[in-house]
């Protein structure tokens, strides 16, 4: 990201009174929800930003950042209520706006951007229609304007008219995200709040998205705040952060400041937690010290390199039973997957192109690209949820696809998925104990209270403790981090031979990632399992695998040792990605 904003040292916080834009004095939001202790959220916050300026709002999730981003905009709902407080915007309260009044407001006063693209439009309506209904609602575009204002949002954003007539489900996630931008914009707002506007994207899509942030910011004229867990991606973007914790602003500093001269032990922890994947030994705290692993760089397909650091306290202790070493290898023969047109008159999708890999017994490699790399794919063809259109996929002796149903039964005892997203991958309504049960009584044969024993002993070996308290939580009661582990533990439950980890840390803040990592890395060492790790994250690949594998529009572009890789990297998409981390060092020069 183009670091275009960091001579701003001399950028200081418009004081209280002096013309600033937004001004929020002792804002306060507490949760009043039923049956619940209130939780004070935003506590006595007060802050000011001017007209034109970029600022952003950093802080893990539960500070209460997001929080106060709704509220500074009136977009709160219940059980939010602000319960103390100023929102001064052009020097009026908006507190004290009807919700005609601040209707009103909004066209050509403030508007947000939310977090998830896809949740944030309605996947029912085409996008031109998404328009349609903002410039019906405030009227500021004349009906015989409209398709011309709507080309000139999208094309400012990046897109092309075509976009208009497609629904929100046949976009990727970064022209969704873009449409969402365009839609804020069409509001002619003075000012623009970006809530999480790259989380879950990748690195390629995420360094996109923030040029076009910070470039309609400037050519626009809009004052900027972005919400973000991510100091890294904030720092190379705004002129000013707000750091948030436990409800209260503990720092707001000039961005070079922030990066030289931190000053709140919370923010030099958010720091500490970046890296260069490209460094001889990379060391973020709760993970071991990583040197380079393994020997010299390998072709065609990956071979095993078992060296391995232990993990760190953070990992949890380790279960006294050991599951059962891996076996049997998953080879993946030549494959290719074709996916018919999407739309009349179009072409057909590539989504795997003739990749060949081998992933050997205990060995752990990392599946690299961007959004629409493929490694998703492979990884559906490797459970047999997918059949390659060309080439095999084998595990041991069999053939994936060749399988029924009971064959991919018992595939799946052997070889389990880690998935993205822990909020979505537990069923709300199930307690933990439930959770685990089920694939332990399915795939291990194990009844009574050897079922029982055999979830306790999971939730142990994934650092979930005391086991019989965390046994009995439901998944709102977890941390995402402890959601994650509770989605391994149940990877873990029939005793596979391989694991798919597929984007694990990619939604989780960074304070956690390191602790869930170093497990990972624990159970694989322990265990003996075999490990396909996906991401698009290269820090975390260097931190946990042997062997990578670069994947750019379905082909393989480079492979071998993680470390050589990384350090060494000869295609030009293997340094595009590793240009694109998120990197504090690289914003201070």
């Amino acid at each position: 990201m183009n670091a275009v904003n960091l001579q701003a040292d001399s950028a200081p916080a418009p004081a209280p009174g002096t013309g600033a834009l937004l001004e929020v004095r002792d804002l306060s939001v507490v949760y009043e929800s039923v049956g619940a202790a209130p939780v004070q959220a935003v506590d006595h916050v007060s802050f000011s930003v001017g007209a034109g300026e970029f600022i952003g709002l950093v802080g893990e999730s539960g500070s209460g950042k997001s929080t106060l981003g709704f509220a500074a905009t009136r977009l709160q709902k219940p059980p939010a209520r602000i319960n103390g407080g100023q929102i001064l915007f052009g020097g009026s309260d908006i507190r004290e706006l009807g919700e005609e009044a601040l209707r009103e407001q909004r066209q050509g006063g403030f508007a947000m951007v939310l977090q998830s693209g896809m949740n944030a439009l309605n996947p029912v309506r085409t996008i031109r229609n998404h328009f349609v209904d903002i410039f019906k609602a405030h009227g500021h575009v004349s009906r015989d304007r409209w398709d011309a204002r709507m080309a000139e949002l999208v094309e400012k954003v990046g897109l092309t008219p075509q976009v208009l007539a497609r629904f929100p489900g046949e976009l990727s996630g970064g022209m969704r995200q873009r449409v969402s931008i365009a839609l804020a914009l069409s509001l002619e707002p003075r000012l623009m709040v970006f809530d999480e506007p790259t989380t879950a994207l990748d690195v390629l899509v995420q360094h996109a998205i923030m040029d076009t942030i910070t470039e309609l910011q400037q050519s626009e004229g809009f004052t900027a705040i972005l919400i973000s867990h991510d100091l890294g991606v904030v720092l190379e973007a705004t002129q000013r952060v707000l750091v948030m914790h436990e409800g209260r602003i503990v720092e707001d500093a000039p961005s070079r400041d922030i990066l030289e001269r931190p000053q709140d032990p919370y923010t030099r922890m958010l720091l500490s937690h970046y890296a260069d994947p490209r460094a001889a030994v990379v060391e973020l705290p709760g993970f071991p010290s990583r040197a380079n692993r393994g020997t010299a760089p390998v072709s065609g397909t990956t071979t095993s390199v078992p060296t391995a650091t232990s993990a760190s306290s953070e990992s949890g202790k380790a279960s006294s039973r050991a599951g059962r070493s891996a076996e049997s290898a998953v080879i993946v023969d030549a494959v290719s997957k074709i996916y018919p047109p999407p739309r009349r008159g179009e072409s057909a999708v590539t989504a795997v192109d003739d990749v060949s890999f081998t992933l050997e017994p205990g060995q752990s490699l990392a599946l690299v690209g961007a959004s629409g790399s493929g490694k998703s794919t492979i990884a559906k063809l490797i459970t047999g949820i997918e059949k390659p259109t060309s080439g095999a996929v084998r595990f041991g002796d069999l053939d994936v696809a060749q399988l029924n149903r009971k064959g991919i039964r018992n595939l799946h005892k052997n070889v389990q998925m880690i998935f993205q997203d822990p909020y979505a991958a537990l069923n709300p309504l199930h307690t933990v104990e439930y959770t685990l049960t089920r694939p332990v009584v399915n795939f291990t044969g194990l009844k009574g209270d050897a079922v029982r024993r055999r979830v306790l002993e999971l939730l142990e070996t994934v650092g979930l403790s005391p086991v019989e308290q965390f046994a009995a939580k439901l998944p709102h009661q977890l941390s995402g981090g402890q959601r994650q582990r509770v989605v391994i533990a149940r990877a873990l439950a029939s005793d596979p031979q391989v694991l798919i980890a597929d984007e694990p840390v990619s939604m989780l803040d960074v304070s956690l990632r390191a602790g869930v990592l170093a497990l990972l890395e624990d159970l694989r060492e322990q265990w003996g399992v075999s490990m396909l790790y996906i991401t698009h994250d290269l820090l975390s690949a260097r931190l946990v695998t042997d062997n990578i594998m670069v994947l750019n529009q379905g082909r393989v572009v480079e492979r071998g040792e993680t470390a050589h890789v990384l350090q060494h990297p000869q295609d030009p998409y293997t340094i595009q990605l590793l240009d694109a981390v998120p990197n504090p060092a690289r914003a201070k020069r």
